[in-house]
């Protein structure tokens, strides 16, 4: 029993660990490729010509100059913190400089 609780013990401590890192996300930043409003989609391309399109919900932040999808515009540089699920990329905070 006492191995079984260790174990238990440990995977618990490994999934929270996942956990609070899926939470905080990750960052991409670059410059704004497209704003698909309709589609509530934004696609950021880095300088190395990397690109992701990143889903935007009523959860999304925006942080500076831009308060919406609506106010983006192809060009804006942006920081997108997201975090990846379901197959997509969702966008947490939206930051323009």
């Amino acid at each position: 029993m006492t191995t079984l609780r260790m174990v238990l013990a440990v995977l618990l401590a490994l999934s929270l660990t996942a956990a609070s890192r899926a939470l905080a996300g990750e960052q991409f930043a670059g410059e704004v490729l497209k704003v698909d409003v309709a589609a509530n989609k934004l696609t950021v391309k880095k300088a190395d010509g990397n690109r992701f399109t990143f889903a935007v919900d009523g959860k999304t932040a925006f942080t500076g100059n831009r308060k919406s999808l609506n106010d983006l515009a192809k060009g804006d540089q942006v920081t997108v913190e997201f975090q990846t699920g379901g197959g997509r990329y969702t966008a947490l905070r939206v930051s323009t400089q």
